[in-house]
């Protein structure tokens, strides 16, 4: 999400609260809005010709950007009205220059740049969630929800209508929103809240129904109330959504191992057909609870993942992109509460639940050599979800899914094999929390389960059979004035399995609990278990020109979250102070500006310190609207407790960084930015980073945007591999191997967003990569605690080189030590990913897609970058594809 885009969608919930705006300015705040009963069918074409459109609407908004407290430069006006079915708001859009009103067709809940209006409306009335619907003059759409009092989430895609009009008084807008798509429980009357906005893009002004300091934190809870509805019945919401899908794959020939030459893959035939079908299913069981289902789940992205160079022990963590899982998820967010905004600065959240665990490729693979058949994810044979609110204080919500066995195939010089790489396993995600004292305090727990029917000894070796969560989160605000926040968190984790299991559990990189100076861990054989805890606490100021935000987090060396969640390592501890002011007062030069300092310390838990760090940002806001930002800052000396991959500490030196970044004005049929960073140690080592970003709004249908990015890296110890060796002793009878690395990345992601009309668009992605390494000056750790190295090839140290392979003594010929094979680490690894997604909403609800994927990869290990060679032996190289077809049919009985 743009930062322009993410202003706008936050100006949603951006109003002041009721009795601070009657204070400073009592004109401008409605003590409450009123909606009319419909007796008439309201016709939905934008015309605003019914009977209950010609009374006096609301009128009182005022301006928040770019001039707060301003009246806004146009007149906007605005009605509501109801009956059994639907909520109806109209909006009367005046512009003084119509012809100048901006509007460009997009894709749904794509930022489109262009005039808006939209209203946001909290139906439970718990001041702290809501739904929001926007339009632009060229029919353009965006919805979805709003939790924690602020944060939106655009992935929720409701049944509703609108219609908008370009005429010679402006615009206008009118809306129809089914009542079945509301979360609310019955009453005699009821209260909701609602807040209005408008945009002008051409003056980047935003204008709504209160005044709102833009020094105060966005807050659902303060809200104007929208009265007069009565006499209605919360509807029963059934939703019923069928599919069907189809898939063609295209896919080049693999490597062919020694003894099967001659012989052409029988799992590659060079395509491959097959389809499925399917149903979700919505109901709504009580109140505001809902039940989704789906049964033998079409659980398939359609968007591809982006390519990486990782060269870390630690996995990579992705973005969920499947619709069952991000409609709704922010209900299972967890330990942020209560403030609006949490800094963090190289922490990593370890999230007891990560919805891509479910259904993702086998954990185990295939014994036997050959050609393999293996599939790239588990089915996913049935989920469910759970959710709505006890009461207006009291959500909950619980998940379920079960995935099957999977098996993989393998033909060894004509012999077939199967062997089970995945078990069946179950899912079970609980999510609860419970707010008092008008949201000033709430408290919540989250809780996760996996269970796994391991038949199979060889699976039992890999993966836990079971695994358990439980963490408890909450915040209370510490003053009247809701200035301070304390929010915050504590988890514990219980993974069981066999000895084995655990013996390489404990010995992972998320643990490494084999590191020779780790005293308060070690390696436990018979263990078949493991129990661990993690906490992060922060303390922020929400309010003023000041800002202030401090943190401790923590997490156990034997905490795992990894079956259910995501952690990337334990036995950390990490604590910040953020302080800094930001004046939004124009001066001439800037509208808005910024200036932060940070402090940061790190430690394990034997006390050693891994991190120490200082920066200082600046941030201005310019008045022709282009955006900069400058930041620098020095990491102290310290150690690294990760760097040997389970082996002793080494020392990290101190080094200096900076980074600037400079974006134009948005509003441009061209607009870019432009970032740069750079650091510099005292190793020697240095990096350099930057890259170019564009949007190109070439017409009012066609969207280009996109960008290169480089990046060269010089590292004088990237760790290369580690071998046993008796003669070691200094390094506890275990030689740790370094490289100096030299990585150049070339790369680039364009999208093209193409919009034949607001109900249907094609989509088009492409991401080419280039990344080479070469490794020189071969070394070994010569001490812990240091950053000195034994150098091979130097003194009695011998290193030859025989085309791919290294052959190393580390004290010569003369010496006990034994010689070793080191293969040349060397790389230059090329990919090409492409993505189209033609989306058509022929029904309200109902969607056919057609999706397109390419992806060549191409690997050598030459390790020099020559941007000519690489990319031309990129497009020679045969592309997979993949074809995909899926029809859904929304229906509501």
């Amino acid at each position: 999400m743009t930062p322009e885009r993410a202003l706008l969608l936050s100006g949603i919930v951006a109003i002041t609260p009721a009795f601070a705006s009657l204070a400073q300015s009592p004109q401008n705040l409605p003590s409450g809005l009123g909606a009319l009963r419909a007796h008439e069918p309201v016709v939905i074409d934008g015309h605003l010709s019914e009977r209950v459109w010609q009374r006096a609407g609301e009128t009182r908004f005022i301006q928040r950007e770019p001039y707060e407290g301003a009246p806004p430069s146009e007149r906007t006006e605005v009605w509501v009205c109801y009956d059994d079915e639907a909520l109806y708001v109209a909006a009367r859009l005046f512009d003084s220059a119509p012809d100048s009103v901006i509007g460009r067709l997009a894709r749904r809940d794509e930022d489109s740049q262009s005039d808006q209006f939209g209203f946001a409306l909290d139906a439970a009335h718990d001041k702290r969630t809501a739904v929001y619907f926007i339009v632009n003059p060229a029919g353009a759409i965006e919805d979805g929800t709003i939790s924690n009092d602020s944060h939106l989430n655009s992935n929720w895609d409701a049944i509703w209508d609108v219609a908008v009009r370009i005429d010679d008084k402006g615009w206008t807008a009118e809306f129809r929103v089914l009542l079945s798509q509301l979360r609310f429980a019955k009453n005699d009357r009821y209260v909701w809240g609602i807040e209005f906005f408008r945009r002008i893009e051409r003056r980047h002004e935003e204008c709504y129904l209160a005044r709102h300091p833009r020094t105060d934190a966005v807050r659902v809870s303060r809200w104007t109330e929208l009265h007069g509805i009565e006499g209605i019945e919360p509807p029963a919401r059934i939703e019923i959504l069928p599919y069907i899908a189809g898939t063609t794959k295209f896919l080049q020939q693999p490597a062919v191992d020694s003894f099967n030459e001659g012989r052409d893959d029988p799992y590659k035939v060079g395509r491959d057909y097959f389809g499925n079908v399917g149903a979700d299913a919505k109901i709504g069981l009580r109140g505001d609870v809902t039940l989704d289902v789906s049964l033998n789940p079409d659980f398939a992205q359609v968007e591809v993942d982006p390519a990486i160079v990782n060269l870390t022990a630690y996995e990579t963590r992705f973005q969920e992109k499947r619709p069952f899982f991000i409609e709704g998820q922010s209900i299972f967010n967890f330990g942020r509460g209560g403030a609006t905004s949490l800094q963090d600065f190289n922490w990593h959240d370890p999230n007891l639940f990560y919805s891509r665990r479910i259904g993702r490729g086998p954990q185990a693979s295939v014994t036997h050599p050959g050609f393999r058949d293996i599939p790239d994810r588990t089915t996913i044979l049935g989920a469910a979800k759970l959710s709505g609110k006890i009461s207006e204080t009291w959500s909950f919500a619980a998940l379920t899914a079960v995935t099957d066995r999977e098996y993989g195939n393998v033909d060894s010089a004509g012999i077939r094999f199967s062997e089970e790489i995945e078990p069946l396993t179950f899912y079970g995600i609980l999510r609860t929390q419970k707010e008092f004292n008008d949201a000033r305090q709430a408290i919540g727990i989250l809780a996760t389960s996996v269970e796994r029917d391991l038949r199979q000894s060889r699976l039992q070796n890999v993966l836990n059979d079971r695994a358990l969560s439980l963490g408890i989160d909450g915040w209370t605000f510490l003053d009247a004035e809701k200035d301070w926040v304390l929010t915050g968190w504590a988890g514990a984790s219980y993974v069981g399995g066999s000895p084995s299991r655990l013996i390489a559990l404990q010995r992972s990189p998320v643990h490494y609990f084999q590191r020779p100076e780790a005293d308060y861990v070690e390696v436990d054989s018979t263990a078949t278990s493991m129990t661990g805890w993690a906490t992060r606490v922060w303390l922020d100021k929400v309010k003023g020109n000041w800002i202030f935000n401090a943190a401790l987090g923590a997490i156990h060396p034997s905490f795992e979250s990894n079956d259910a969640g995501f952690l990337s390592n334990a036995d950390y501890v990490n604590m910040h102070v953020y302080a800094g002011y930001q004046w939004f007062e124009p001066d001439g030069v800037f509208l808005t500006k910024s200036a932060t300092a940070t402090a940061l310390r790190e430690f394990d838990f034997g006390r050693f310190e891994i991190g120490e760090t200082y920066r200082f940002d600046l941030f201005g806001q310019f008045s022709n609207f282009w955006n900069s930002y400058f930041g620098f800052g020095y990491n102290m000396e310290s150690f690294d407790d990760q760097r040997t991959r389970g082996g002793p500490l080494m020392k990290s030196l101190e080094s200096a960084f900076l980074y600037t970044t400079l974006s134009t004005d948005s509003r441009n049929l061209l607009s870019g930015t432009v970032h740069t960073s750079a650091s510099k140690g005292a190793s020697g080592g240095w990096n350099f980073y930057t890259s170019l970003g564009f949007t190109w709004k070439a017409s009012k249908t066609l969207m280009i945007r996109g960008g290169p990015d480089f990046s060269r890296n010089h590292n004088v110890a990237q760790y290369v591999t580690s071998l046993s060796d008796p003669h070691a002793l200094q390094t506890f009878k275990r030689r740790y191997i370094f490289g100096t690395l030299d990585q150049t990345t070339l790369s680039a992601s364009f999208r093209v967003y193409w919009t034949f009309s607001p109900k249907l668009s094609l989509q088009l992605y492409l991401q080419p990569l280039l990344s080479t390494g070469k490794y020189t000056d071969f070394k070994e750790l010569s001490r812990p605690r240091t950053f000195s190295f034994n150098h091979f090839g130097d003194g009695s140290s011998t290193i030859r080189r025989d085309e791919n392979v290294y052959a190393i003594d580390p004290d010569g010929p003369a010496k006990p030590a034994s010689p070793f094979l080191l293969y040349n680490p060397n790389f230059n690894f090329k990919s090409l990913r492409a993505n189209a997604v033609l989306r058509w909403e022929y029904l309200p609800g109902s969607t056919f897609y057609f999706v397109w994927t390419n992806e060549k990869v191409d690997y050598e290990t030459g390790g020099e970058f020559r941007f000519g060679r690489d990319f031309s032996t990129l497009l020679r190289d045969r592309p997979d594809n993949v074809f995909s077809i899926k029809l859904t049919y929304w229906m509501n009985p």
